[in-house]
């Protein structure tokens, strides 16, 4: 079962054209919040009942509170004009514990890169590196100067932080960052899905189709093009539940979260479109074709776990730890 609490908007602050920070806090005790670490999200429940997920923003280090930031979009879901036009500072929202599938690993150097809102997670990482005192080079895009948050946390930050504009100060150079990343680098980006394209383009150009060396976060497939489905030799395939002791005769396009879950095995899971990587299944044998938007490459050929959301064996028989 995911884990909820009820939590009070105790702050809501305008940071950018659009964008708006909430503070979250216990209702009614002092004990700490549950910890989390840079990129991590919380998921947000709206009225119809349905989640939205937005990163933590905040210090990690405090514990007293959570803080998000929102950006209107008025052809979203519904999500965000809920927070804008009737959440009020007072009222409650019920949220999930924090949820780590953007995590920094360790390397040499940090590119770190942001569009829009997506500046979230980043800022996060960036005020983390700069606490531990190692390198990294951040580069902010937006639309104006007014539709960027939070530039006055990032300003403190110094030369590592470059703001840029497009109205004044045009795109980034993406090129330019992937073929100034230090051997060992890794490039972390959030924003919108054509910078996540441009910045793997980049890549690819620089160090061709099998690099490793970006990581991303997607809250929508809104504009995502879905891969080309892998072959399975056959019609049907056998899947087993190592722990329930199920062993069930599958087709390809049967989707395994719906299975599992119809069989009153608990899974976590929230999005079931393989962006929030809560549905991460360990693989004890067999072969995958991974769908989701989560693991990275190095991840993903390992072919020792997946998200049973969206993605499917290519192998006669797959054995999961369930």
């Amino acid at each position: 079962m995911v884990e909820q609490r009820e939590l009070r908007v105790t702050q809501m602050r305008l940071e950018a054209d659009g964008v708006i920070s909430l503070r979250l806090t216990r209702i009614e005790s002092n004990k700490p919040l549950p910890e989390w670490e840079p990129g991590a999200h919380i998921d947000v429940y709206v009225p119809d009942g349905s989640t939205r997920q937005y990163s933590l923003c905040g210090d990690p280090r405090d514990l007293s509170a959570y803080e998000i930031a929102v950006l209107r979009e008025p052809d979203g879901r519904g999500g965000s004009l809920f927070v804008h036009d009737q959440l009020r500072v007072g009222d409650r929202l019920l949220v999930t514990r924090p949820k780590q599938g953007f995590a920094l690993e360790d390397a040499s150097f940090h590119a770190l890169l942001a569009g829009g809102v997506g500046v979230t997670p980043i800022v996060t990482f960036a005020e983390h590196l700069d606490r531990a005192g190692k390198p990294f080079q951040l580069t902010y895009g937006g639309r104006t100067r007014d539709s960027m948050a939070f530039c006055d946390r990032l300003g403190a930050l110094g030369d590592r932080v470059r703001m840029l504009a497009e109205d004044t100060d045009g795109r980034p150079d993406l090129e330019g960052v992937v073929r100034s990343l230090p051997e060992g680098g890794l490039i972390y980006v959030c924003g919108p899905v054509g910078l996540l394209r441009a910045v793997e383009e980049a890549a690819e150009k620089v160090h061709g189709p099998d690099h490793d060396i970006v990581r991303f976060e997607l809250f929508s497939r809104v504009g995502v093009e879905p891969k080309e489905a892998a072959p399975l030799d056959g019609d049907s395939y056998e899947l087993v539940l190592a722990q329930a002791g199920h062993t069930l005769r599958m087709k390809p396009d049967a989707n395994i979260l719906e299975t599992v879950l119809a069989l009153g095995i608990e899974v976590e899971n929230d999005c079931r479109d393989g962006i929030c990587g809560s549905c991460v299944t360990r693989v004890l044998s067999g072969t995958v074709d991974h769908q989701d938007l989560v693991l990275t490459k190095r991840e993903q050929v390992a072919m020792d776990k997946m998200m049973i959301c969206c993605s499917r064996p290519t192998s006669e028989r797959l054995e999961l730890d369930l």
